[in-house]
C-alpha cells in the first residue's frame, strides 16, 4: 500500500511540473508555473511571477523550484499589446540552493508572441541563455499553461481518486493533489541544505516565527558559528534580529533542538534587505541542521 501511495505521488509531482500552474491574484499580477526544456530529455521546473504596469513588467522567476538547485532571480521586461509580444529577462539572483558561484549562472532571456496576456491559456517559445556579462550559455524553450486549466485537471484527479476502488479509504483521506502542489512551492530548507542569499546591503533583517500551529518547536541559531539564540521556543509572534555583514559571506545555521508536539521541526525564516525579501521554512528532525549563507555582491 505504501509503495502504491509513493508511486502515485511521484507521478502526480511529475504531472504537475510538466503541466504548470498559473494564478491571477489581481488584475495586473500574473503567476505561471511551468518548465524549461533544454533538450529532448531535460526539463526543469520553472515559475515566473510579475506585475504589469502599462507596458512594463517586473517580478521574479524560480528555476528548479522545490529542487536541490532552486534559484530565484529578479526579472524585468515588457508586454507590447499592439505587437502581442512578451519579453523578459532574468538579471539578478536573489537566492539559490546551488553551490555554483553567481557569475556562472545562465540567465533566461525570453521573447515570444502572446495574444492577450490577461486571458492567455498557454504560451511557449524559445529563450536565449546569457551569462551576466552578456556572453552566451545554454539556450532552450519555455512552456507554460494557464492556472485555470491546471486547477481543473487537479480537481479531476482528486475526484477520480475518491471514486476509485484501487485506493483504500485511508489513502483517499490522505491524498490531496493540491497539497502536493503546495509542498512544491514552499521553499523548504531540508536537512544539511544551504540556501545562498545575495545582497548588496551592509546589513540584513531576519525574522523567525511559527507560521502554523504553535507546537513548541525549539531551535538553536548560530551566526558564523556563534550562538545567537539558544533553546529558543518558536512562537507565532515574530522574533526580529538584525545583522551587520562584515564578511563577504555570513553563515546563519538553524539547529532543531526539539520537534515539539508535532514533528518535524518547522520554522519560518524571513530575510529582508532594502531590495529583496526571502521567505523559507525548515523541515528538520531533532538534531538536524540547515543553513543560509548571506553573500555580499
Amino acid at each position: 500500500m505504501y509503495a502504491i501511495l509513493r508511486n502515485f505521488y511521484s507521478r502526480v509531482i511529475l504531472f504537475l511540473i510538466c503541466l504548470t500552474f498559473t494564478t491571477t491574484l489581481q488584475a495586473q499580477e500574473f503567476e505561471f508555473f511551468g518548465v524549461i526544456k533544454l533538450n529532448d530529455t531535460s526539463f526543469i521546473s520553472y515559475k515566473v511571477l510579475f506585475d504589469r504596469v502599462n507596458d512594463s513588467i517586473q517580478g521574479y522567476s524560480l528555476t528548479d523550484f522545490a529542487g536541490k538547485h532552486e534559484t530565484k532571480s529578479n526579472i524585468r521586461g515588457f508586454y507590447h499589446e499592439d505587437k502581442k509580444l512578451l519579453s523578459f529577462n532574468e538579471y539578478d539572483i536573489v537566492y539559490t540552493k546551488s553551490p555554483v558561484v553567481q557569475k556562472d549562472f545562465c540567465f533566461v532571456n525570453f521573447e515570444g508572441k502572446v495574444r492577450n496576456l490577461d486571458k492567455v491559456k498557454a504560451f511557449s517559445g524559445d529563450f536565449k541563455g546569457l551569462y551576466a556579462d552578456g556572453s552566451s550559455c545554454l539556450d532552450g524553450m519555455i512552456i507554460v499553461n494557464s492556472g485555470e486549466q491546471v486547477k481543473k485537471r487537479v480537481e479531476k484527479i482528486d475526484k477520480v481518486i475518491q471514486r476509485s476502488n484501487k485506493f483504500s479509504d485511508t489513502i483517499k483521506k490522505n491524498i490531496k493533489v493540491a497539497r502536493v502542489l503546495d509542498t512544491l512551492t514552499r521553499n523548504i530548507i531540508a536537512k544539511d541544505e544551504n540556501l545562498n542569499i545575495f545582497t548588496r546591503d551592509q546589513k540584513i533583517k531576519l525574522s523567525i516565527y511559527d507560521a502554523g500551529k504553535e507546537d513548541g518547536d525549539v531551535i538553536n541559531l548560530y551566526v558564523d558559528d556563534k550562538p545567537v539564540l539558544e533553546n529558543y521556543t518558536v512562537l507565532h509572534a515574530k522574533k526580529h534580529l538584525e545583522f551587520k555583514l562584515e564578511n563577504p559571506q555570513t553563515q546563519i545555521r538553524v539547529e532543531a533542538v526539539s520537534e515539539g508536539t508535532s514533528a518535524p521541526n518547522t520554522v519560518r525564516l524571513e530575510v529582508e534587505d532594502s531590495r529583496n525579501f526571502v521567505r523559507t521554512i525548515t523541515n528538520l528532525k531533532e538534531g538536524e541542521k540547515a543553513q543560509m549563507t548571506i553573500v555580499k555582491k
